[in-house]
């Protein structure tokens, strides 16, 4: 998919908290949606098999061994397309949408390292036991343990500058950012605070402010001033910080904004995405601002209806793009637990008929 860097025409008029029409949602719990792989299907194909021919005259190799050679192209033909069903499973059948957790797997070095060893954590000294414990709570987190979510909640502050990322931490804490129960994502979000030494205070604030003012780290810096607001450090200051970097000429920091605001998960935040979605240049950009609006940000049920009331208008909207219009449906379906495809008529009845 083509990733322009620089903000082109606008598909429409700028959105804003005026235009977001407020809906009266009768259930306010979170919707969040796991992601899945889907599996490739098998396929098999028969042997020929082709007697020999006795005293005959000399013929061609390929006259006589033409059942085997169609037999071989059978063959290759199957692996290949095995292989791209599995390809296009991976990366279409996993989820249509990409997840929160693509910026942080793409912006893994950051303040606090990768997964190296002590050389990487900017200065830090890794306590072994601290880190033992870490990997092995967010191992748990990431297998569905509420119990350790909590222990993590409750603990990973004391692992702010003795921790640091390993691949282990990466694959569990990415995981986690993909389930369903937030206490279990906002642990790992607090978890990856720690790990990065992020502190989860104001002067965690005020380092990052100064942090992302480094082009080389700034979309990292991005998705953990997020991170703060959702761990309830000062929001509406991170917000505003956020919020200042989503006309960023590169789309990869614009996209970090994006999952940044979703952590946050203020109401202010929903017309920030929705305008994005509609009138950022970049695919990318667009596809993260609906995935974090209708599943994968810190949202309620009642928040994501709030931008449902303007999405059922951009279902059949010209001027949006063929794929806008299929990622609304997407972004609807995820809210609502229903499918109309591009139906327009049928969103609009079933969010009458949700009010």
């Amino acid at each position: 998919m083509s990733d322009p860097l620089q903000p082109g025409d606008s598909a429409g008029p700028k959105v804003t908290s005026g235009d977001v029409a407020q809906a009266r949602p009768a259930d306010a719990g979170v919707a969040n949606t796991p992601t899945g792989v889907a599996p490739a299907p098998n396929d098999a194909s028969l042997p020929i098999a082709a007697p020999p021919t006795a005293a005959a005259t000399p013929q061609p190799w390929l006259a006589g061994n033409g059942p085997v050679v169609v037999y071989i192209l059978l063959v290759i033909c199957t692996i290949a397309g095995l292989s791209l069903l599995v390809a296009w499973g991976v990366r279409g059948g996993a989820k249509e949408f990409s997840t929160i957790a693509a910026t942080l797997n793409q912006n893994q070095n950051g303040n606090g390292g990768s997964s190296g060893g002590a050389g990487d954590t900017d200065g830090r000294t890794v306590d072994s036991a601290a880190q033992e414990e870490a990997e092995a709570l967010l191992a748990r987190v990431a297998a569905g343990d509420a119990a350790a979510a909590q222990q993590v909640l409750a603990e990973s502050d004391g692992w702010t500058g003795k921790t640091h990322r390993t691949a282990r931490t990466n694959q569990s804490i990415g995981g986690s950012l993909n389930l369903s129960n937030p206490d279990l994502r906002e642990a790992a979000v607090q978890a990856q605070l720690a790990l990065d030494g992020v502190p989860r205070t104001e002067a965690g604030v005020a380092m990052l402010e100064r942090t992302v003012g480094d082009p080389g780290q700034r979309a990292w810096a991005l998705w953990m001033l997020g991170a703060l607001a959702n761990r309830g450090v000062d929001p509406p200051h991170t917000v505003k910080i956020v919020e200042s970097y989503l006309d960023d000429s590169d789309a990869q920091v614009r996209a970090s904004a994006v999952d940044a605001l979703s952590l946050a998960g203020t109401d202010e935040t929903i017309p920030m995405l929705l305008d994005r979605f509609r009138n950022d240049p970049s695919p990318v950009v667009q596809e993260r601002a609906m995935c974090d609006i209708s599943q994968s940000g810190f949202y309620t049920h009642a928040q994501r209806m709030t931008a449902a009331a303007t999405l059922v208008g951009w279902v059949d909207d010209s001027l949006l793009n063929a794929q806008q219009r299929a990622w609304v449906a997407q972004g609807l379906s995820d809210i609502a637990g229903k499918s109309f495809g591009t139906n327009s008529a049928a969103w609009k009845n079933w969010y009458s008929s949700a009010l």
